[in-house]
């Protein structure tokens, strides 16, 4: 009798693990994002005009490593008297430009973390639909992204806020400027795929893939 309760539990648990398994897991982008303590911005303390000083400085710098200008460059003069005006506001530019160099490292960091848990997960995700070609209006691989327009002649958003979506023999078709829901198989798998613009193509990384099993029409 005890054998027979103890297999019938055996078998009870197996049931529920095979049904609780496929249960479609609702995530917004936010789920998306490992957890991590909040940044500290080291230009807090700093005016609006030295900040912008500062950008200016360091955005000249990267076309001096680049190659682009030369010491003989206005540009360069201009970056000078910069350097200039704000160490004698008592800042430190070097140092200051190595932090932000730290925080535009950190920053990527986290950008490409992601959440190893979704890994082959059955999971429902709204969004807007990013086509990998603007050569049509039925697309069956594409990005899934947080906001319309991403990607549209402005910085990709980072890999843990970009889903890479195959629909398989499937297409999605009319308004791409609509958000949806998409309902698919999660993959914490990392890619690099070419995306075509209006005027040129770039490469676009993502840090999740999602076999696409059901497109719907979003409704919060």
């Amino acid at each position: 009798m005890i054998r027979l309760i103890s297999v019938a539990l055996a078998c009870f648990a197996l049931l529920v693990s095979a049904t609780t398994a496929d249960v479609t897991r609702q995530v917004m982008w936010d789920d998306l994002v490992p957890p991590a303590p909040p940044l500290h911005d080291p230009f807090m303390r700093l005016t609006n005009d030295q900040k912008l000083d500062l950008h200016a400085i360091i955005g000249i710098k990267v076309e001096k490593m680049q190659g682009l200008i030369d010491e003989n460059d206005r540009l360069w003069e201009i970056a000078l008297e910069r350097i200039e005006k704000l160490t004698k506001q008592g800042l430190d530019v070097e140092a200051l430009i190595k932090q932000y160099i730290a925080l535009e490292k950190e920053i990527a960091k986290r950008g490409a973390a992601v959440v190893g848990a979704l890994d082959g997960q059955l999971v429902r995700i709204p969004g807007y639909v990013l086509p990998l070609e603007f050569s049509g209006t039925e697309v069956n691989e594409f990005f899934l992204v947080p906001y319309v327009g991403a990607c549209i002649h402005v910085p990709p958003p980072p890999p843990n806020q970009m889903v890479f979506v195959r629909l398989g023999d499937r297409t999605i078709s009319g308004d791409l400027y609509e958000p949806v829901w998409i309902t698919g198989r999660m993959k914490v798998e990392k890619t690099n795929t070419s995306l075509t613009y209006f005027d040129g193509q770039s490469m676009v990384d993502a840090g999740y893939t999602l076999d696409g099993l059901k497109v719907e029409n979003y409704e919060p």
